[in-house]
């Protein structure tokens, strides 16, 4: 938060006493603020009718029991907000763990609130370990919990985002610029009845914080319940130029767009549009770290920053729905390293994309219809074995072969025996060209015998392989192979 901290931390800290002290000379006091359910009275022709009412509909609002009214223009506590927040993001996850507010008495009306939107990142305490719950809450002040909350970013320089859609920007703290352009970007924000005049640092009313929970809550393609003419708009040429690929098949489009930096991508953004309307616009992010050794691993740290390779709509599962593949390549994991597939699939039920990450390591891979019925395989290598027994230039590896299916990806070479009898059939006698050359041939048995696993024919390919490789390491070799081959999955203990 930005504040005068000597004099707001001194009236925070009366605050903090007087709610502790009404809690324990005047206990039956706690109570919430009375409120009464839709619909409401003085909201008829409201600007913001529609949302008040489906918010309140959806119990995430509630208006006043003793007169029917929402009383629109009234200002929003800190404590009553956590309480919006709270039911309006009820699936909301956990990132870090509660702390004690000395100013929050366990038996206080808004503590279960308060405490789970701290939780979940998004509010803070407004001064170390005070809440302050009835202070009212600004307008930025909601913005930026929401973009906390969310995990929004802006996809481009925050100033000339900033610079480009509001006309009031001096007002704005420099602190939370970032958060406010990244609500400007998701359309989070709404300025009545000025578009372009942001008024940062007045109080929010409640018609106003339903209209930004009604903005952040909002799903693709449902009627809009604000006027779009008091969203914001960041206007579509702010920034440096972008670069956009586009793919499409039959009612599916996808566009893909990134700043061109060299061959190089950065602010990465795609946008899947389905029967004309638009169900998925967002950053692309890849994980900065290798995931060779933790394929399944969610990453740390995500970056919308890479290599952009390919962008494709097809059906990969044959399921009559097209998917949309983009090929990206990590620039933050170190040398030879690291290529993903994103994959979007449409969901019927939710009408909404989703997608996996599929991590390839250092290998890329072709796409191959081997059965023949328009539905393709992946055809890769293993990149678990690069450098695993000798340098990267003298590693081999062993075949891959995967299917997409119902949103995932499976690992299928077992079911291509011929295809991996021939990758065998090369290792081999590429491996024997080494040894009559006195080169390097650890890497390339390590594959041949990965192979072999997988055509069940382990035991007669090890008596071959303990005859034929007589290093002087073969003992310490075979160890470390056999486990090695237990640790990547193709043989067992």
């Amino acid at each position: 938060m930005v504040r005068s901290h000597k004099s707001q931390a001194f009236i925070a800290f009366l605050v903090a006493l007087g709610i502790i002290l009404g809690n324990l000379l005047l206990p039956g006091t706690n109570l919430s603020p009375a409120f009464a359910q839709a619909k409401f009275k003085d909201v008829k022709d409201h600007w913001a009718q529609a949302c008040i009412e489906d918010l309140a509909d959806k119990k995430i609002i509630t208006g006043y029991y003793e007169d029917g009214t929402f009383r629109p223009n009234r200002p929003v506590s800190r404590a009553e907000f956590a309480a919006m927040l709270r039911k309006a993001f009820p699936d909301a996850k956990t990132v870090r763990n509660p702390i004690t507010f000395v100013d929050i008495p366990t038996n206080y009306w808004g503590f279960q609130a308060i405490r789970e939107v701290y939780q979940t990142g998004f509010m803070s305490g407004y001064s170390g370990s005070i809440f302050n719950p009835t202070l009212n809450i600004s307008r930025w002040q909601v913005l930026v919990a929401l973009t906390s909350g969310l995990k929004y970013t802006p996809t481009g320089p925050a100033a000339e985002i900033l610079d480009a859609t509001f006309e009031d920007v001096r007002e704005i703290p420099e602190p939370v610029r970032n958060a406010i352009a990244a609500a400007a970007e998701k359309q989070l924000v709404v300025n009545y009845p000025a578009v372009k005049q942001l008024e940062p640092t007045r109080n929010a009313t409640r018609a106003e914080v339903a209209t930004f929970l009604c903005q952040a809550v909002a799903k693709p393609g449902q009627t809009a319940l604000v006027p779009s003419q008091y969203v914001a708009q960041v206007p579509p040429n702010v920034g440096p130029p972008r670069t956009t690929e586009i793919s499409e098949l039959e009612k599916v489009r996808a566009e893909f767009s990134f700043v061109r930096e060299a061959e190089n991508a950065k602010n990465m953004r795609i946008k899947i549009i389905r029967d004309g309307q638009t169900l998925l616009e967002e950053p692309v992010l890849i994980p900065t770290r290798s995931l060779v050794d933790y394929p399944d691993r969610k990453p740390s740290e995500e970056v919308s920053e890479g290599r952009f390779l390919s962008l494709r709509v097809r059906d990969f599962d044959g399921d009559k729905e097209p998917e949309v593949l983009a090929e990206l390549v990590s620039t933050k994991s170190g040398s030879n390293c690291c290529n993903y597939s994103f994959i979007y699939r449409y969901d019927s039920a939710t009408k909404k994309y989703t997608h996996i990450k599929h991590f390839w390591g250092n290998v890329s891979y072709e796409i191959v219809d081997f059965g023949k019925n328009d539905i393709p395989e992946f055809k890769s290598l293993d990149g678990r074995f690069a450098e695993a027994f000798t340098s990267y230039a003298d590693s081999r590896l062993p075949l891959q072969i995967w299917q997409y299916r119902q949103g995932k990806m499976q690992d299928v070479t077992k079911q291509y025996p011929v295809e991996v009898y021939t990758n065998s059939c090369e290792l081999w006698l590429e491996s024997n060209k080494r040894l009559s050359e006195n080169k390097e041939a650890k890497g390339v048995f390590a594959a041949y015998m990965a192979n072999q696993y997988v055509l069940g024919q382990q035991v007669e390919s090890w008596l071959l392989l303990e005859r034929v490789y007589q290093g002087r390491d073969r003992t310490e070799f075979f160890g470390k192979l056999r486990e090695f081959l237990v640790n990547t999955g193709y043989a067992t203990k």
